[in-house]
């Protein structure tokens, strides 16, 4: 008898009884949370958590990071009445800078949005092919995640 047979052996009783079963079971769902776990450690908490808060992260408008590609920002939504809506930007213009600056992801944008406090956002966007620039101004309560200079409106 071999050290596998007595493994196997091992395991086949511990199945064959109700306690075996719970056994498996539960060693099946702790060894289910470590592989969870694992994912969310190396793919970084807060990216997984970045889309919900992608919403508040520009003026009038939300962005996404299109499924597929690892670089570039679209418009998905725009908010009704808004000074981005009334500039012309567009569901699926791709947003190219933020004040100059080359923005390939939602994590780019969030942290120069967060540390910029001017009053008016930048943006270079592709719409139908065309290269535009609109000037947003930020809410007051900023809304897109970054205070606003004092006097900003």
């Amino acid at each position: 008898m071999t050290t596998s047979d007595i493994q196997d052996s091992a395991l086949a009783k511990a199945a064959r009884g109700p306690d075996g079963f719970v056994l498996i079971l539960v060693l099946s769902f702790a060894l289910s949370a470590v592989v969870i776990l694992g994912w969310a450690w190396r793919s970084g908490i807060n990216h997984f958590f970045s889309a919900q808060n992608g919403a508040n992260l520009f003026p009038g408008f939300t962005a996404e990071q299109p499924g597929g590609t690892p670089h570039g920002l679209v418009v998905t939504s725009l908010r009704s009445g808004s000074e981005a809506a009334q500039d012309g930007v567009e569901v699926g213009d791709a947003i190219l800078a933020i004040d100059g600056r080359a923005t390939n992801t939602l994590d780019q944008a969030r942290r120069y949005l967060r540390d910029d406090h001017q009053p008016a956002l930048s943006l270079d966007l592709m719409h139908q092919k065309q290269l535009r620039h609109v000037r947003l101004l930020r809410s007051a309560s900023g809304e897109n995640g970054a205070q606003v200079a004092g006097g900003g409106g």
